[in-house]
C-alpha cells in the first residue's frame, strides 16, 4: 500500500532502501503525504501502514504533523481506504475481516464498528457525498465486474449507478453533491 504513486523514481528508491528504526518517522510522512487522508478539520490524517512482522495493512490516524499516532481499531484485521465523513466524526473503511472486501464504519476514537455492507463481492472505495448521508462505492456485485453503487447510510440500501463490461473506480463526489466523478476502464481494448 505504502508504494502506490506515478514517482517511479521514488518508488524504486524507497523499495530498495533497507529499513531500520530510525526510518519509520520517514515511512509515516511518506505514507501520510501519498497516501493519508485528511479529515475535515485538517488536523488529523488516516493512512494505512503494513507493518512488516504483521504483514497486513492496518489503518492508523495521527495529527496532521504525524504526532500522536494510533491505531484507529483495538483489533485491527485487513483494513484499508479509509474515508472520512464529512463531520469529522466517523471513517469509513474497507475490512476483510468476515471474509470477503466489505465496508465498515467506525468512530474516530476507535468505537461503534458497524458493517455497512456484507455481500461477498468485493465492495471498496467508498467516498462520502457532501451531507454525509450517502456514500459511492466500488463493487463487483452483479456479474463481477466492478462497477459504482450508492449506499443510503440510514436505512443501508444500495442502488447500482454504472453499468459496463470495463469496471469503473475511484469515485469522488462534487462539492455540491450533484455530480460524481470516476476513473473508468470502459472502451479500453
Amino acid at each position: 500500500m505504502l508504494f502506490r504513486s506515478p514517482n517511479r523514481k521514488f518508488l524504486e528508491k524507497a523499495r530498495s532502501a533497507a529499513y531500520t528504526p530510525g526510518m519509520r518517522s520517514l515511512l509515516l510522512v511518506i505514507a501520510g503525504l501519498l497516501l493519508g487522508v485528511q479529515g475535515p478539520s485538517s488536523s488529523t490524517i488516516a493512512f494505512n501502514r503494513v507493518e512488516l512482522r504483521a504483514g497486513e495493512p492496518e489503518i492508523f490516524v495521527a495529527a496532521s504533523d504525524g504526532s500522536e499516532e494510533r491505531p484507529l481499531l483495538a483489533k485491527p484485521n485487513i483494513d484499508y481506504d479509509a474515508a472520512w465523513s464529512p463531520d469529522g466524526k466517523s471513517i469509513v473503511f474497507t475490512s476483510e475481516r468476515n471474509g470477503s472486501a466489505d465496508l465498515f464504519r467506525v468512530n474516530v476514537d476507535g468505537s461503534g464498528l458497524k458493517a455497512l455492507t456484507t455481500d461477498p463481492a468485493y465492495d471498496d472505495q467508498a467516498a462520502f457525498s457532501p451531507d454525509g448521508q450517502r456514500l459511492v462505492f466500488v463493487s463487483t456485485r452483479e456479474g463481477g465486474t466492478a462497477n459504482l453503487w450508492i449506499l443510503q447510510l440510514t436505512s443501508l440500501r444500495t442502488q447500482r449507478l454504472t453499468t459496463g463490461a470495463g469496471g469503473d473506480f475511484r469515485p469522488s463526489w462534487s462539492p455540491d453533491g450533484k455530480w460524481i466523478v470516476f476513473s473508468s476502464e470502459i472502451g479500453r481494448a
